[in-house]
Formats: structure tokens, sequence, C-alpha cells
């Protein structure tokens, strides 16, 4: 998934020409449930699941244009951020998105300490485009 490319197109036009983006750099967490991979990125509480890498990439892929497209559609994405940790600040024109830091998802994330307490994973950060609200 380190192929960043993958995240374009999450946006429709329409949603670009309203909204515009912006790219925020986030943590992935990788893992194995039993026959199953899966794809996760805790501070957006959005996974992926697949029968290998490749199909739980495109079915997190769908799972966060989902996530994007609910949130803007209900126009609850900044209140869903704020919700999750996210510092949102600027204007709506100059809009800067700072992710929760790894000590905050540990200390409030239950699934992300069971995650990483019993399974065996790997981590990787990339950019992924962000509406702006």
């Amino acid at each position: 998934m380190s192929d960043q490319s993958k995240f374009q197109g999450l946006f429709s036009v329409d949603q670009l020409k309203k909204k515009g983006t912006v790219k925020v750099n986030i943590g992935i967490v990788t893992f194995d449930e039993g026959d199953t991979s899966v794809v996760y990125a805790p501070a957006l509480e959005v996974y992926g699941y697949g029968k290998g890498t490749d199909e739980a990439e495109k079915s997190f892929i769908t799972g966060l244009s989902e996530f994007i497209d609910y949130t803007l559609a209900k126009d609850t994405l900044d209140s869903e951020l704020k919700r999750l940790g996210w510092v949102i600040k600027g204007s709506k024109k100059n809009r800067k998105f700072r992710v929760p830091d790894f000590a905050y998802l540990l200390s409030n994330n239950e699934r992300l300490i069971e995650i990483l307490n019993t399974k065996p994973v790997k981590t990787f950060k990339t950019d992924i485009p962000m509406a702006l609200a």
C-alpha cells in the first residue's frame, strides 16, 4: 500500500470543486486475522479485509471512500475527526489537519492495543487526501 496513487480518485469531481482536498499523513497497521489480511487506519477507525494483501487494500480504499463520502454528505467530517482526536485549525480555505499522535491513539483505542498485543503487525505511514469541509 505504499503506492500513494492508490488513494487518487477517492473524491468525485463535484466534491473536489466544492470542497478541495489536503493530504494528511496517517499511520496504517496491517496484520492477519486467521486466513484474513487486515488493513487498519486507527486514526480514522477504518478497516479493510481480504483473502490477501491486495484484496484487503482494495477493501480499505472502499471503506475509506465510504467514510469520506458519508461524512461529507452528512456534513459531519470535521466533528467525526475531532471525535477521533484530530485537531483541525484554520479557515475553510486554509484548513490544517493534525492527526492524533500514537500515544493518544493507544490511550483511547482499546482495539488498537489488543491488535498490537496479540498480532504480529506491520506499520507504515501514507498520505491520505482529506476533503476540506
